[in-house]
């Protein structure tokens, strides 16, 4: 019973998470669905559950506490002494006003929307705490079925145009495959993430006594669409994503393949004759429609982003001296979680201004600091830290080939890959995403045993 509600959870958040704006309609449903999820799983834990995850409890804890305290208003000697105030305490002065009491946050409002979006992953954290190694993999195929929903909802949005009702969000990539996401390098991500799962997921299958061929197919086309899909999102780290995600599930099933290949040679070549079709196969079908995909749309896809567009010019790096300038600023004590794109403002010079607003600041790491300061990134990388310290103590040994069940590596490329996304943009503000790294750090950091079950 608890594996099926956390995938109800897992798919619950993806169809109402995939934005980070503020002002999403779906996050109020999301949220309190999230604390109704982590209500009903908190009255089934028990005293191993707690434990096994205090730690993440107490990081989240942390951060929440912290971005509480940026909202507590401070006397004004204080809070003019912060660096970033002088032009709001001399607007204060010329109204009369200068006696007023401020929190550290420039925008509390949006430091109160970060407050309340902290119950996503408190609840990720909750719900997927109980589950055992059985129950994980059925997630880790709800994981595979929510990616390839978001690629067939991406390819229904390129053919129908930029007003179809199949985008979800409001503000989004009108002209790109989205998928469940507000933003096309989002959904990139997810789908390369789901690359690597499904890698994962076909290793176990290879690994099996009992052979399921149509599984080991499905996953292996799935894999290879996916891979598919990030060419065609249109995003540049996407497509840097996908191609790390196939090269490493090649090697993790390749390695399998070949040693029962190896296994298997005395007795019979029963493998041989079925390699050429499982792997080649579907790269014919996928080829067949990475063509269709291309012949039905016009638009522009990752590698004619690379090649018809000049880096240098995108916004996000014209805009770094202003982020610098920023950084230098506020690393302190922060400007306040969600205050970026309204602080922005208050250093964006005239040459940068146009139609359209820089709603982050595209390095994520970065961002973090401008607006939490020094106490958020000593958070962040005690975090950091604890997850290093759990993939030591989960070993690196065959780390490739690994055993049924073994999720270290894919979830290990998956958070790496966020985390490098993390330098060029900001797909881990996204609720889904979120949901996402939290239980593969549960695999990776606080696993629970399975249960053994035949083949």
């Amino acid at each position: 019973m608890q594996g099926w509600i956390a995938i109800l959870f897992l798919v619950f958040v993806f169809l109402t998470g995939g934005g980070s704006r503020s002002d999403t309609a779906s996050l109020a449903f999301l949220r309190g669905g999230a604390v109704l999820f982590a209500f009903w799983a908190a009255f089934q834990m028990d005293g191993a559950d707690w434990r096994r995850i205090r730690i993440p409890l107490l990081l989240l804890g942390a951060m929440t506490a912290w971005i509480f305290l940026q909202l507590i208003p401070l006397p004004p000697s204080m809070w003019h002494g912060l660096p970033g105030r002088e032009a709001i305490a001399a607007v204060d002065r010329l109204l009369g006003q200068a006696d007023l009491w401020r929190p550290i946050s420039l925008t509390p409002s949006q430091s109160l929307d970060s407050l309340l979006a902290m119950v996503v992953p408190f609840a990720a954290l909750i719900v997927f705490s109980r589950g055992n190694a059985d129950d994980n993999s059925r997630l880790l195929f709800a994981i595979v079925c929510l990616a390839c929903l978001s690629f067939l909802l991406g390819f229904v949005q390129i053919l129908s145009g930029p007003s179809s009702g199949a985008y979800f969000y409001r503000i989004t990539n009108s002209q790109a495959m989205v998928g469940l996401f507000a933003n096309r390098n989002h959904n990139a991500m997810f789908l390369a993430s789901g690359v690597l799962i499904s890698a994962a997921l076909l290793r176990d299958e290879l690994m099996r006594r009992q052979k399921r061929g149509l599984v080991r197919v499905g996953l292996s086309v799935v894999g290879l669409g996916l891979t598919v899909a990030t060419i065609l999102v249109g995003s540049r780290a996407g497509l840097a994503a996908g191609a790390v995600a196939f090269a490493v599930g090649y090697l993790m099933v390749g390695s399998v393949w070949r040693s029962r290949a190896v296994q298997s040679e005395r007795g019979a070549s029963s493998l041989r004759p079925h390699a050429g079709w499982i792997f080649y196969l579907p790269v014919v079908i996928m080829a067949a429609l990475l063509g269709l995909a291309l012949w039905a749309s016009d638009r522009s896809t990752a590698l004619t982003r690379i090649v018809g567009q000049d880096v240098a010019a995108d916004m996000r790096i014209q805009a770094w001296a202003t982020v610098r300038s920023m950084l230098d600023t506020y690393w302190v004590m922060g400007s306040g979680f969600g205050s970026f794109p309204d602080v922005y403002k208050m250093f964006e010079p005239d040459h940068l201004l146009q139609p359209s607003y820089f709603n982050h600041a595209h390095n994520d790491w970065v961002e973090i600091i401008i607006t939490g300061g020094l106490p958020a990134a000593i958070i962040l990388l005690v975090t950091i830290l604890w997850i290093l310290r759990g993939l030591r103590r989960g070993g690196l040994r065959g780390l490739i080939k690994g055993h049924r069940g073994d999720i270290r590596l894919s979830a290990m490329v998956i958070l790496l890959l966020l985390a490098a996304g993390s330098i060029v943009d900001y797909s881990l503000r996204v609720p889904s995403i979120q949901v996402l790294a939290v239980l593969l750090i549960i695999l990776l950091c606080c696993p629970k045993g399975a249960i053994t079950r035949p083949d």
